[in-house]
């Protein structure tokens, strides 16, 4: 079994100073053996760490679409902003990567005793609150990713996480965990335990076997990150 952090920013992101070095250390000192740089809409320091050799990289990206963000990993090459939810998606499966909903409802209290739809015919159906609660939560696109974020520390509510995890069975997609770390100390706040893979097709098939866990980052992390905006000074490893 490895433990595996899949979702990490790096200075490569606008509201992240983590230097690619600061990561390395980071895992190290948490106990990840495999991580998901998913920096938003690029996949420059990704690529970057994973040919340092420093450390195990899935190369990701945090994908802005006019409906929300995704998480595109196994990527060779960057999605565009901008693009509807669905043509992201085509272009992620198109070069062999897999697609991810991240924080899937959101940062704020979501009750799992609320109505979140259900199943007809073996589709999932959400609930209006379920699509009120994030416009990318539509039976189309469900229908086409591969994965579901049920813990990201940086979600302050346990009852949001529980309610991923019931979202995650009712859409029968398999769960991930990360820790959306923007600084080094929230790395492996989040992660997975789940068996070794070679490719996208065989990570896909080992987290059916998965074990996600996490801890819930301080409401501080958040201002690190708007210090990282308004403090922007580039990228340097």
């Amino acid at each position: 079994m490895i433990s595996a952090d899949l979702h990490l920013h790096t200075c490569h992101s606008y509201d992240s100073a983590t230097s690619l070095k600061d990561v390395v250390r980071g895992c190290r000192r948490a106990g990840i053996d495999c991580v998901a740089v998913t920096d938003h809409n690029t996949i420059a320091g990704a690529l970057r760490l994973r040919d340092s050799d420093e450390i195990r990289v899935i190369v990701g990206e945090e994908i802005s679409t006019v409906e929300g963000e995704l998480l595109g990993l196994f990527l060779t090459q960057p999605i565009p902003r901008g693009l509807s939810a669905v043509a992201s998606i085509d272009l992620v499966h198109a070069q062999g990567g897999l697609v991810c909903i991240p924080h899937p409802l959101g940062r704020k209290p979501f009750s799992p005793e609320v109505d979140m739809g259900d199943t007809r015919d073996g589709r999932y159906v959400p609930s209006e609150r379920v699509t009120s609660a994030n416009r990318l939560l539509t039976e189309e696109v469900i229908g086409r990713v591969d994965m579901l974020e049920v813990i990201n520390a940086r979600t302050p509510f346990a009852n949001t996480w529980a309610s991923a995890r019931r979202l995650a069975e009712l859409c029968r997609l398999p769960l991930t965990a990360g820790s959306d770390a923007h600084t080094a100390g929230e790395i492996g706040r989040a992660r997975v335990q789940m068996p070794d893979f070679t490719d996208a097709r065989t990570f896909l098939n080992a987290l059916r076997d998965a074990r996600p866990s996490g801890a819930r980052s301080s409401v501080l992390v958040h201002f690190a990150s708007m210090y990282a905006k308004l403090g922007r000074r580039g990228c340097s490893e």
